[in-house]
């Protein structure tokens, strides 16, 4: 208690200097710490720890330290890839067969199973996506006439470009009437970069008739071509075909470089039932931070301080007031983040006010006028109350930490904690991946959920319930011997849970089921619910945070308590995760509402992937659980398509 009295008053304020990165050795001296040596040096214990893996079991003396000094080593720029003709996708349908396939796209079974390494012909799953293989190349066609004119007596069908600053290859092609791919096939030395000054060898079309080549069509049943018109603007695409930026993107790569006139994208078609897909970078931000600019963090926490003036009335309220408990865990777990920025080297400023929150009313219009200068504000807690700061503050970036809930939608508000619907989302776009049988059991209580599963995912087969009484026929009719089955339990009622789980777990001698819960409830707590047949069926759910045990977070709750006295719980864990993404988003190379935008990212428990909708950012990462061995609980497997997160751990304040 001691130590959440203390937290009422502390305001910090930070500033540190850019750090450097070569090797020296250190000899540990008597009583030294991890943290010792990484405050006399200006790094971070993670350094320390990641050059000397001993070191985590404790400090000996004369032990001999690896210690990071001097500059940072030069980041080797990434080659640009090259761009290769977009083959056909096709996804199997039920009764297909490689061979009727290769008949349809007029390609042999051989050049099928060529274009697909990997491919089990004797296990063709439905939904299954082959890459058929084009038929001859027509850029080399171009080559070849090309070479053919240039034989000719005094005749030249090439010309040369030389590289300026700033071209791209794309740049170059667009500007001579020319595909990529020619480009690249011409000049095969500059497939993966290209240097400044080189002279590139093009064809000269007044030689040789080139026509652009169009990349070869994607299912035409599904997509369309779409060439953008003069002044067109990707606010504008995104608004007539219902796409986000990200969607365009991920169908269409050449538009990283840049919206062009006269590009052909390519755009489901109106019902098709095509969802574009959505990756974005999943990075380590501890890895690219740029520490040249001070940067400034406001901190709205609501201590209402001006209930607390006696310490008796302090010390009754942190035993009763839930909500002030909540606070002050949040702050400590923030105290801890602004502790890691410190020690990572960054200039950050970091001005902490009382927001004086109810659930109706704040002080946030009277800190107006001190909270315009950041470059970022972190709460209010409560929604409308953090939409009133948004409002106010136009310009600056404003992080809702903890509320749920979502209405009004500001440009500038960032609502850090995924809601029900997008975990629910999560787990059923989770389950459509696996390419399994998936069921669903639904309380008839829960109509809304029922149409929004036939809506949405109709190869989901639903169980009909009656009045809420399930039994075995009715979920064994449903279930395949073939492959996994998936079934999905969404009810609030205890008798309709024990009763579905008894019979599923009956079941697994004959199916291979898993269980899926779209939000664990107060039901699975209750004690005639059985934790052992839950974990027999492996039972998933989606979750916002990592319920894992992860190496971050062990070393994040010995931090906690070293610096508390206590250790974290779940509101001190948000309190650092939402804190230290916000200040590693703002020291990086690209301006933070693109940050916010492009990239996601991990910290101690929660993952942040923020996408704009209907006019405000909303983070859309959530975690997919499930019950182990032991009674532990386990991220469940990505999906193929899954990109690794790398984690952002805590970084301990020397």
């Amino acid at each position: 208690m001691k130590s959440r009295l203390a937290l009422f008053f502390a305001i910090l304020f930070f500033s540190a200097a850019a750090y450097a990165q070569d090797y020296k050795k250190h000899k540990v001296g008597k009583g030294e710490t991890v943290t010792d040596v990484a405050k006399k040096y200006k790094v971070t214990p993670y350094d320390i720890y990641r050059l000397n893996p001993d070191s985590k079991n404790g400090l000996k003396e004369n032990m001999v330290l690896l210690i990071p000094t001097g500059t940072p080593a030069p980041v080797t720029p990434v080659k640009e890839k090259p761009t290769e003709l977009v083959n056909t996708v096709h996804e199997l349908q039920e009764g297909e067969t490689l061979y009727s396939v290769s008949k349809k796209y007029n390609v042999t079974v051989e050049q099928l199973e060529k274009a697909n390494p990997g491919l089990a012909i004797d296990d063709l799953q439905i939904g299954q996506k082959l890459i058929i293989p084009i038929k001859g190349s027509p850029v080399k066609e171009q080559v070849k006439k090309a070479e053919k004119a240039d034989a000719k007596k005094d005749v030249d069908a090439y010309i040369y470009h030389k590289v300026a600053a700033g071209e791209t290859k794309y740049s170059i092609a667009r500007d001579y009437d020319i595909t990529l791919q020619l480009l690249e096939e011409l000049n095969p030395d500059v497939k993966d970069i290209l240097p400044l000054g080189y002279e590139l060898k093009l064809v000269n079309r007044k030689v040789v008739n080139n026509k652009p080549l169009s990349a070869a069509p994607v299912a035409d049943s599904i997509y369309m071509l779409y060439e953008v018109p003069a002044k067109e603007t990707m606010y504008n695409i995104t608004k007539k075909t219902g796409l986000t930026e990200e969607q365009l993107i991920a169908l269409n790569p050449e538009l990283k470089e840049g919206l062009k006139e006269g590009m052909q994208l390519r755009i489901p078609k109106a019902g098709a039932g095509v969802a574009a897909p959505v990756k974005k970078t999943k990075a380590d931000l501890t890895l690219t931070l740029k520490k040249d600019e001070e940067k400034n963090l406001a901190l709205l926490i609501p201590f209402n301080l001006a209930r607390v003036e006696q310490d008796t009335v302090r010390a009754q309220l942190l035993r009763n007031d839930k909500f002030l408990n909540m606070t002050l865990d949040f702050y400590a777990g923030a105290l801890v983040a602004i502790d890691s920025a410190e020690a990572l080297g960054l200039p950050l400023k970091v001005n902490i006010y009382d927001s004086k929150e109810t659930s109706r009313s704040s002080e946030i219009a009277s800190l107006k006028n001190r909270l315009m200068g950041a470059d970022a504000v972190i709460g209010p807690f409560f929604t409308g109350n953090a939409e009133n700061a948004a409002s106010l503050l136009t310009d600056v970036p404003v992080v809702s930490p903890l509320s749920k809930e979502s209405g009004k939608k500001y440009p500038n508000l960032f609502q850090s904690v995924p809601s029900p619907d997008t975990a629910k989302k999560a787990l059923f776009d989770y389950l459509k991946a696996q390419n399994a049988n998936v069921i669903a059991i639904i309380d008839p209580k829960k109509v809304s959920s029922k149409e929004y599963i036939k809506a949405n995912y109709p190869s989901i087969k639903i169980v009909a319930t009656g009045e809420g009484a399930i039994n075995e026929a009715a979920i064994k009719a449903n279930l395949v011997k073939s492959g996994k089955n998936y079934v999905i339990l969404e009810t609030e009622r205890s008798a309709m849970v024990i009763n579905t789980i008894r019979i599923l777990a009956d079941a697994q001698s004959e199916y291979q089921i898993q269980l899926a819960v779209p939000e664990i409830n107060d039901v699975f707590d209750n004690n005639e619910v059985s934790l052992a047949r839950l974990t027999a069926l492996k039972m998933m759910y989606p979750s916002v945070t990592n319920d894992s045990d992860t190496e971050g977070e062990r070393m994040f709750i010995k931090m906690f308590r070293e610096k508390n006295g206590y250790a974290p719980n779940q509101f001190a864990t948000r309190g650092f995760d939402v804190t230290f993404d916000v200040i590693l988003r703002l020291f990086q190379h690209k301006p933070f509402a693109e940050v916010m935008d492009t990239t996601a990212s991990e910290q101690v428990e929660n993952k942040f992937s923020y996408r704009k909708e209907n006019g405000g950012y909303s983070n859309t990462a959530i975690y997919i659980m499930q019950y182990g061995d032991e009674y532990s609980v386990t991220e469940a497997p990505a999906v193929p398509v899954a990109v690794t997160v790398q984690q952002s751990k805590p970084t301990e304040k020397p």
